[in-house]
């Protein structure tokens, strides 16, 4: 068990009267500095103050603001270092104690406070060294119970949470108004088009299966990956039947506020029983929780975007950039915001596929009830190409719109049922490229337990 905000205050209010009872800041026969001046004295005392009274986002905000002038200070130090751990910055404030304990290896107080902040990291095994050596330099009575309080703590933590390996079984059935994704336009340049070229709609049936694996290393740190096969057939447009095999792996990692992502993902498609398209990638994400549920990540990936032979001219390296705000609620749903841009640099330099992105999306992820979750996704993705597509520039805008609702634990459990709504607009200044899409469709899951 975590222990709790009134121990983490008993910690900081035990610790003052320790520091207090060791005359004048005197530990282990090393003098502490408290401040070069008597304006100082009176500043840091007033952040003590605040830091007695319970209000460390004040004393944070004071004390961070002279930072530059008195870090080395290792009172200062060991202040600043408090007030970032109680108001939540437990990341800052390892820099400020590490800072007063390498002026003073044998100040208490502060090795106290940094491994607390080691505790709240997650960092148990830097956490649990500290607090045994402050039980053997004879604490009071008080301290004490918060070292011991801290100590059961981390014993009674995991090493790493258990892991999963999870199998997935998917069927889905539909419609979808345009299955080959073309335009409505039966000419272009006064050409009579393929049937194949232009829009088709067609009813459609897909098979799936997949894994999802998770291994924690710790609490801080989980291997994961993940892999997909499935087949989609459509009636009446039976030549863009697809087949597609997908996987990703990678690293998921936690440290404090602090969190990320380190993976390479990739997947080969068919198209009517021919190879079609693959691509292959490698992807990192570094992200931050802020104070009211909120987070903010940033992202990159890049890979190999190929096509078969006949129009290998589309191959592409691809890299984009991604920026997220999202916000947590406690009902277990989550929105976000999220902007993304990149580059696609054709590989032939007679290809007019090189493009510039530029887009964003929002989603809702909402709980309606224990077993009931509505996902809601919409975004526009511009897409600038460099080269002329039959003597004319060409610029895509497409905007794509998902709205599903999750029925989970249908008549038995792991059975879940999701109709999905999904439309598709791509605005392009070439009119072969132009078209518009929606698709119903029903989809079936189940997952062993």
């Amino acid at each position: 068990m975590m222990p709790s905000a009134n121990l983490k205050l008993g910690a900081a209010i035990a610790l003052l009267i320790w520091l207090a009872a060791t005359s004048s800041y005197t530990i282990a026969q090393d003098t502490i500095q408290v401040a070069t001046s008597p304006d100082d004295q009176r500043f840091l005392a007033r952040a003590e103050d605040l830091l007695t009274s319970g209000d460390a986002e004040t004393a944070y905000t004071l004390l961070s603001k002279r930072e530059i002038e008195l870090a080395g200070n290792p009172f200062f130090d060991y202040l600043l270092g408090v007030a970032a751990l109680d108001s939540g910055r437990a990341n800052d404030g390892i820099f400020s104690l590490r800072r007063a304990l390498l002026v003073v290896p044998g100040f208490s107080g502060a090795r106290m406070e940094l491994a607390r902040a080691y505790f709240e990291t997650g960092n148990l095994a830097m956490s649990r060294p500290l607090f045994e050596q402050l039980l053997s330099e004879q604490p009071p009575a008080a301290v004490r119970a918060v070292i011991d309080a801290y100590i059961a703590s981390i014993d009674a933590s995991p090493t790493a949470p258990i892991g999963h390996f999870r199998i997935h079984y998917d069927l889905a059935a539909g419609f979808d108004t345009n299955a080959n994704g073309s335009t409505d336009n039966q000419q272009f340049l006064g050409f009579m088009l393929s049937p194949n070229n232009t829009e088709t709609e067609s009813s459609f049936a897909e098979l799936a299966a997949g894994f999802s694996f998770s291994k924690p290393k710790s609490t801080r740190v989980a291997w994961y990956t993940n892999g997909r096969i499935g087949f989609r057939h459509n009636p009446d447009a039976d030549f863009v039947d697809a087949g597609v095999v997908s996987g990703a792996g990678g690293m998921n990692w936690q440290r404090g506020k602090f969190f990320g992502r380190t993976g390479v993902d990739a997947y080969w498609s068919t198209r009517d029983g021919d190879s079609n398209q693959s691509y292959a990638g490698i992807e990192t994400m570094l992200g931050r929780r802020l104070p009211e549920y909120w987070d903010v990540s940033l992202g990159i990936r890049g890979g190999a975007l190929r096509y078969a032979s006949a129009i290998d001219i589309m191959d592409v390296n691809r890299v984009l950039f991604t920026g997220r705000l999202g916000r947590a609620f406690s009902t277990g749903g989550s929105f976000g915001i999220e902007l993304v841009g990149g580059k696609d640099s054709e590989r032939r330099s007679a290809s007019p596929y090189g493009n510039s992105k530029l887009g964003g999306r929002v989603t809702l992820y909402s709980p309606l009830d224990d077993n009931t979750v509505l996902f809601v996704s919409s975004g526009s993705l511009t897409s600038d190409y460099d080269g002329l597509f039959f003597g004319t520039p060409r610029e895509d805008t497409q905007i794509s719109t998902l709205l599903q609702i999750e029925f989970r634990n249908v008549g038995r459990d792991g059975l879940s049922l999701t109709p999905r709504l999904r439309h598709v607009n791509n605005d392009s200044d070439v009119a072969l490229y132009d078209y518009d899409r929606l698709e119903f469709s029903l989809n079936l899951r189940w997952t062993p337990q």
